[in-house]
């Protein structure tokens, strides 16, 4: 008889997709995980933290969310296979946990779409000034003025990634010039999808020609602050910046100051640094920003979506065949 695959799942499902894991192979077996709160600021006990840990130092695989405790990693020994239920493990690089004995994967794409939706939503919202038509409505005033349009503008993307892809290709389609950096890129180097391809060597040209600059880059140490008081300052006096990124890609400080003295025109951001962003920041009452908690890609059937991308990668699993969306240890993305 084959050795059982003992999964542990830990973060809350419904029944349904506990049924639909356990239906991938005979010898899958759900470890009985405590059904606790893993999210940053969230303290366990310590008896729901030494249940945590007798669930996990069973587990040969564990689908969940990257907020898993590091203490609680480290007890999992016969761990080899770690499914985030997220397209970013920068907490896991952070917790040190990339690169260890056991393979992590991502859910690389399964938001993609509803981000770029975000994005294009956002950039409508600051073109058309919408935001501030919501705070005259609030205070009962009619400010009739011109807007402007999308089409002919050119939308800069850091990040030519599943997110920056499905961007660029939603962009075009409102007429909109494209242009994109990306780390792999080569000298002279193409893509369908825009107009203009560039390196990270050449991020300023991104900056200098856009209108709208959307950061879309993993978070990584060669990322972090990639986007701070000298880069804000290549940018157009008119343009916008949309982070859905991570907040610390952007200096936060930075960004506040060339709001407020018009470095730049207008920012929509995402994701902030810390999260949640901080009651006494600038950023809520600035009139040329827009601030929602982190939800671009907060997708209705958020887990039985993940469950999908988890139950697929299972069959490979249990076949001994390659896994989809592995991270890169050396790239840490």
């Amino acid at each position: 008889m084959p050795e059982p695959i003992r999964v542990a799942i830990t973060f809350r499902v419904d029944d349904e997709v506990v049924e639909r894991i356990r239906a991938v192979s005979p010898r899958i077996e759900i470890v009985d995980f405590p059904g606790i709160v893993l999210r940053p600021g969230v303290q366990l006990s310590d008896e729901e933290m030494a249940r945590a840990k007798a669930a996990l130092a069973q587990a040969e695989v564990v689908f969940g969310p990257n907020t898993l405790p590091a203490e609680l990693v480290q007890v999992a020994a016969n761990l080899k296979w770690f499914q985030v239920i997220t397209a970013g493990v920068d907490r896991m690089v952070e917790d040190g946990l990339v690169g260890r004995h056991f393979t992590i994967t991502k859910v690389t794409g399964m938001t993609s779409a509803a981000i770029a939706e975000y994005v294009i939503g956002m950039m409508l919202m600051l073109c058309k000034g919408l935001h501030q038509s919501v705070r005259d409505q609030e205070q009962h005033k009619w400010n009739f003025r011109f807007t402007a349009e999308l089409t002919g503008k050119t939308c800069g993307i850091v990040g030519l990634g599943s997110i920056g892809r499905e961007t660029a290709q939603r962009a075009r389609s409102f007429g909109m010039r494209v242009v994109a950096c990306r780390r792999r890129a080569r000298p002279g180097e193409r893509d369908e999808d825009c107009d203009a391809l560039y390196s990270y060597t050449e991020l300023g040209r991104v900056l200098e020609e856009s209108d709208y600059v959307v950061v879309a880059v993993p978070l990584t140490a060669e990322t972090y602050h990639l986007i701070g008081a000298a880069e804000l300052g290549r940018m157009k006096r008119s343009a916008s910046l949309v982070n859905i990124a991570r907040g610390p890609v952007v200096d936060q400080d930075a960004l506040v100051a060339a709001l407020r003295d018009g470095t730049i025109a207008s920012a929509a951001l995402d994701v902030f640094d810390p999260e949640p962003l901080s009651a006494e920041s600038p950023l809520w009452d600035m009139p040329n920003v827009i601030v929602t908690p982190h939800i671009s890609g907060a997708i209705e059937g958020y887990g039985h979506r993940a469950a999908e991308v988890f139950v697929r990668n299972l069959r490979h699993y249990v076949a001994g065949e390659p896994l989809e969306n592995q991270v890169d240890p050396v790239l840490a993305y």
